[in-house]
C-alpha cells in the first residue's frame, strides 16, 4: 500500500498541499498553503492525523499563525480529509485542487445548495442531452412570465407539443405595443440506440 488522499472537504476551496507520513502508530496529516512550504516543512496550515488502513477520516487542527483559516466545505460530513496508508509507507506530498475548475462554479454565490443543484443539472443536461432552442416571438406582454419558468409550447401546423425551459425574456415596446421575445431549450436525451 502507498499513502493516498481519497477524499478531501476544505475550506476554501483551493490548491493545497498535504503531506502524508508515518508517525509511528498513525498516519500524520499536515495541510500547506504552498508547495514551497511543503517542500520545507515551514508555515504549517493546519494538521491532523488518521489511522492506518483504508478511507481513514482526518479532522485537522489549525496551527497558531496558521492562514488561511480553514473549514469544513460540506459541514454535513466530519473529516478534513479521507487518507489510505499502511504502517512504514514512504512519506509523500500532494497538490489538491479546487473540487472543479469551472469559475461559475467557483464562485461564492453557488454555495447555496439550490443554485448548486441547478447548476448541477445544467452541466448534467449540456453533457447528456442536446438542446434545441427556440427563439418565439410573443404577440402579448406577459408579466409573469421570467428566466426559468416552465412553458408548454404547441402548435398544430408544426405538430409541435413539448414542454421547455425559458432562458431569455425581452420586452419589447413601441408607442403602441408591448410584447415578449423568449429563448427556449428543450433538452433532449443523446442515446445509443
Amino acid at each position: 500500500m502507498s499513502f493516498a488522499i481519497i477524499e478531501w472537504n476544505l475550506n476554501p476551496n483551493r490548491n493545497w498541499y498535504v503531506k502524508l507520513a508515518d508517525a509511528g502508530s498513525d498516519i500524520s496529516v499536515k495541510l500547506y498553503a504552498t508547495q514551497a512550504d511543503a517542500a520545507a516543512d515551514t508555515n504549517v496550515v493546519a494538521e491532523g492525523t488518521a489511522e492506518f488502513g483504508t478511507d481513514s477520516e482526518s479532522t485537522l487542527i489549525m496551527k497558531t499563525g496558521g492562514t488561511p483559516e480553514i473549514s469544513l466545505f460540506n459541514e454535513a460530513l466530519t473529516y478534513h480529509i479521507k487518507v489510505s496508508g499502511a504502517d512504514s509507507d514512504a512519506q509523500k506530498t500532494y497538490k489538491i485542487t479546487p473540487f472543479v475548475d469551472l469559475p461559475g462554479i467557483n464562485h461564492n454565490i453557488y454555495r447555496s445548495e439550490t443554485l448548486i443543484q441547478q447548476k448541477a443539472i445544467t452541466e448534467i443536461n449540456s453533457h447528456t442531452h442536446t438542446s434545441k432552442i427556440r427563439d418565439i416571438g410573443i404577440a402579448a406582454h406577459i408579466p409573469e412570465l421570467k428566466t426559468g419558468d416552465t412553458i408548454n409550447i404547441q402548435s398544430a401546423l408544426r405538430d409541435i407539443n413539448v414542454l421547455s425551459t425559458t432562458t431569455e425574456v425581452l420586452i419589447i415596446a413601441t408607442p403602441d405595443t408591448l410584447i415578449n421575445q423568449i429563448e427556449t431549450v428543450q433538452y433532449i436525451d443523446l442515446s445509443h440506440e
